[in-house]
Formats: structure tokens, sequence, C-alpha cells
């Protein structure tokens, strides 16, 4: 029993004592020994000092008991107990403070001062009303208790009722002095009362609040479809949601590493405080090979330093399987679009081959007519030609390696083929003079962009009064800018938006493939392309190239590497 009352009077998770039972335990004891334990010339005596020690007794007494019962139901030494037994203890103390200031004597001020311990005892456990009553009763003890002493109402007991009364100013101003203190800390005590009270309250409401922000963050956690991880700095897990265990197959151990859950790799990033996405193919018990992916970042507390990582994952193994599947069908769905355009840019010239194949069957027919249809199977000969040498050039998996180019001989190459092209005859192409720069590109392939970009130009001029064609290029912030330009039939937003898909040229002439040939050569140089245009006001096409030099920077680039 005794192990057991000191555990509960020292141990942490104890709740705070009753503080009007532990004080009236105390005191009743220690004044009880002190006074049996004082020579008699040292101590106050007089009449009635067995009835005053006899009291002490009791008050002890009573208090042993009440102590008692409450480590019976309540295995703790200072229980707070029913409104009912506060009050009673409250009055067993103002009883107390009023037998030891009448033994030692009413008229000693230094000792009116112990009616504030019933005062401040209250505080803790009565409204602000009772505690009121508790001073009021406090000072009107006091003040019948010295008044019925002084007017030989109470006979001598202790150093109370001896020798002569105090002159009325002086009981007066002792009353007044004791009165003064008990009211003073009785309003000290309402106040604190209160701002206990709203202290409570407003604890009460944070309570609610950070209680419901907790229910919210674990149904968060809880309902969401990826799997949520914690971790400490060690690597060890601290806690993991529902989605986790269900993907994983397995409940998750607290404090586990988590390369126990996760096989195949360490996803942790090898420098902390860094973001690591990754996605790994591991095999999971009962599940099998299952493709894990997500992402670690660093969690930080309210100091903003790192308390540990965030794992968050989901199991990707089905998108991946859509993904797949949705890519073979694009990519037949890509492959049948191509060959029907190819079926369709092929049908015309075969159709036209196949009617001079039996006009020449007959035999028959002037001359002239059968060098006209001769020149009909050239052209039309030439035409498919044409059309699967683009083909091809377009099915080409990637572009050759490049070489140094100077820009002005590109320009110049283009302006001859330009000149050259009966096609072109009449029209004039605008170059201004390019800046002294060197580029890296396949000269083939960037010649065949120019021209088609060039002769994309001429077929959207042709009809307008004063048509104009240009060819500029120009060198902004390490990057070359060469722009082809006209003045023609420009494009809507529909014919944008398919600019670069096979055969879906809007022109009569040519492969329907000249535009796909520009995108997919830009793309495997690394260029970027930009297009600008309006029905009936022109287009601009600019090819963006990254690394270009100038002239005057003798040294090739690839040389210092």
């Amino acid at each position: 029993m005794l192990q057991r009352t000191l555990g509960r009077l020292g141990g942490p998770d104890s709740s705070p004592p009753f503080l009007p039972l532990a004080f009236r335990l105390f005191a009743s004891f220690g004044l009880l020994i002190l006074h049996l334990a004082l020579p008699e010339e040292g101590r106050a005596a007089g009449p009635g000092e067995g009835i005053y020690l006899a009291s002490l007794g009791l008050l002890f007494a009573e208090a042993a008991w009440e102590c008692g019962r409450g480590l019976r139901q309540h295995e703790a030494l200072f229980p707070t107990p029913a409104l009912v037994w506060i009050r009673w203890n409250l009055a067993l103390d103002l009883l107390l403070v009023a037998l030891v200031l009448a033994f030692q004597g009413v008229m000693q001020e230094r000792l009116s001062t112990l009616y504030i311990f019933p005062v401040l005892a209250s505080a803790f456990y009565l409204g602000t009303v009772e505690i009121v009553w508790v001073g009021v009763l406090s000072s009107s003890s006091h003040i019948l208790l010295v008044s019925a002493f002084a007017s030989g109402l109470l006979p001598p007991f202790g150093l109370s009722g001896e020798g002569a009364a105090p002159e009325g100013a002086r009981l007066a101003f002792l009353l007044g002095i004791a009165s003064l203190q008990i009211f003073a800390t009785t309003l000290v005590v309402v106040l604190i009362r209160r701002n206990l009270e709203r202290l409570r309250t407003d604890l009460s409401a944070s309570e609610a609040t950070v209680d419901e922000l907790a229910a919210l963050h674990r149904r968060v956690v809880d309902s969401m479809s990826s799997g949520l991880i914690t971790l400490d700095p060690a690597g060890r897990i601290t806690s993991a949601n529902p989605a986790a265990e269900a993907i994983l197959g397995r409940a998750v151990s607290l404090g586990a590493p988590l390369q126990s859950f996760l096989p195949g790799g360490d996803p942790l990033p090898a420098q902390h405080g860094w973001e690591h996405r990754f996605e790994r193919v591991v095999v999971l018990e009962g599940r099998g090979q299952r493709i894990l992916g997500g992402h670690l970042t660093s969690l930080r507390g309210a100091d903003g330093r790192e308390s540990g990582q965030l794992l968050l994952f989901q199991d990707l193994t089905e998108l991946k399987a859509l993904e797949e599947r949705t890519r073979i069908s694009e990519r037949l769905a890509a492959i049948g679009q191509l060959t029907a355009g190819l079926a369709h840019e092929l049908r015309n010239p075969l159709a036209s081959i196949s009617g001079c194949v039996q006009l020449l069957r007959q035999r028959e027919g002037p001359p002239d007519v059968q060098e006209r249809v001769l020149g009909i199977l050239e052209r039309e000969t030439h035409r498919v030609g044409a059309i699967v040498s683009d083909f091809l050039d377009f099915a080409r998996p990637e572009a050759p390696p490049g070489v140094r180019l100077s820009l002005a001989k590109v320009l110049e190459e283009a302006r001859a083929s330009w000149e050259m092209d009966p096609r072109a005859e009449g029209l004039s192409l605008v170059i201004h003079p390019p800046p002294k720069a060197f580029l890296w590109a396949d000269p083939l392939g960037l010649h065949r962009v120019l021209m088609n970009l060039l002769s994309n130009a001429r077929k959207a001029v042709q009809g307008r009064k004063e048509p104009q064609v240009s060819l500029t290029a120009s060198l902004r912030e390490g990057a070359l800018r060469i722009t082809v330009a006209d003045n023609g039939c420009g494009m809507t937003r529909e014919q944008l938006d398919r600019l670069f898909v096979p055969f879906a040229g809007s022109f009569e002439e040519g492969s329907g493939l000249g535009m796909s040939l520009v995108y997919k050569f830009t793309e495997a140089m690394g260029w970027r392309i930009a297009v600008d245009s309006r029905p009936e006001k022109g287009t601009r096409v600019q090819i963006i190239m990254p690394g270009a030099i100038s002239e005057e920077t003798l040294a090739d680039p690839r040389d210092s590497q």
C-alpha cells in the first residue's frame, strides 16, 4: 500500500492533487506534531489545550480517512471529489484556520492571513459566485471570532481571551485590515478563476479543432488510392496508409526498413533533401511482378529542418499495360493512315499511267497524240518516283550526322536551286544579307527542308497580284533563326493543326509529305519550328537552331571536347 501510495504521489501520470484535503492533512498533522514536540516554554499554552489537540487529531483523522477512500476508489491519494465533498473540505479547512487562530491568539495580525488559503484553494474547484461566498464566510468567521473573544462571549482559549481587549479603534483597525486582505485575495482569485475558465474554453475549442483536423487528416490519408509511407531519417517506416498495404500485398510493420517491402533496389536518393522520382519493377509476395512508381520527398518539421521522408507511390502495372496497348493501337492507326494516304497519292498517277498504256496498245492515232501520251507517262512516272522517294525519306529512322556548314553558303545554294526551278520562273526570292555564322547540320537534309518550305511558299502565292517570297536569317541569343515568309493564301486553324500530318497537304502539286519531312528532320537535329499563318495574310515559318557560332570563332567547338 505504501509503495503504491508513493507511486501515486510522484508518478508522472498522476492527476493534480485535491488542494483543500492536502492542506488539511499536512497542516493538522504538522501542527499536532509541532505542538507536542516543542517544550512547554516554547509553545502556545493555555486553557483548552486538550480540546485544541483533540480537534487537530480529529481533523487529521478525517483527512486520512478521505485519503484512504480515494486510494480505494480512485487509486489516488488526493483525488478531486464531487462538488458536495469539495464544499465539505473547504468548510473543514475554514474550521482548521479558525481553530489555529483562536488558540494562537486572535489578536495577532499575521495569523489572519491563514484565511487566504481556503479562498485560494476554492479557485480551482468552484465558480466565481461560490468563491465570493468563501471570502465572505472567511471574513465573517474572523470578525465573529475576534468580536466574541473581545466581548467575552467566548471563554479564554489558548492565547485568546487573556488580558485586556484592545480599544475599539484598534479592534476596528485589526478587523478592517484582515477583511481587506481576505477580500483582496478573493478579488484576485475571482479574476484568476475567470481567466482559467476562459483558457479552459479556448483550450477545449482548440482541442476540438485539433481533433477535427486530425480526424480529417486520417480520413484523407486512409481514403487515398496511392500508397503513402513516412520514414524517419534512418529510412525506417513510421506510418503507412491502407492503400500502401494493399499495393504491397501485406501488412507494413512500423520500424522496419523500407527495403524489406520494396525489393529490387533502394528507392531512397543518395542525398537527402532532394525530391526523387522512381519507377521500378518489383516482385511482391502473392502478387507477382508489378511496376511501382512514385516519388520521395523530404518531410520537414516546424523549424524547417528535415525530420524524415515521405514516399508516395502507385501500382502502375495496369496503367503501363494500357499505355502499351494504346501505343500499339496508335502505331497501327498511324500505319493505316499512312498507307491510306500513300494509296490515295499513288492512285491518281497509276490511273493516268493505266490510261496511257491502253491508248498505246491501240497503236492508232496521230503522232502528236502518242507524244502527248508518252509525256504523260514520263510525268506520272516521275511523280510516283517522287512519292516513293519522299516516303522512304520519311521512314528513315534518324538524320545522318551533321557537319559544319557556312550559313551564307546554305542560303546561296537555296537561291541557286530556286532560280533553276522552272516552276519559280518570274517569281523572285528575296534574301537579305545573312550574319556570318556556322551551323551543324546534314547539308542534304537542310537543303531539302529549305526547298520544301520555299516550294510551299511558291504554291501559296500563286494568283497573287504582287507575290512575295523571302528567305532571311538572324543570330540572336546563341540561336540561328532561318525564316521563310510569303504573302500568299495562308492557312486556317484546322490546316495548321494538321500541317505536319502525312498526306494532309492542301496543294494539288506535291507528294503530301513535304512538311512531315521538315518536322521530322528538325526534331532529329534538335531544332524547333514555329509557324505563324492567317488566311489571306500569308505564312511565316521559322526554324530555330541552337548552338550556332559566328565566323569570328575560328576554333571548332567540337575540337575542344
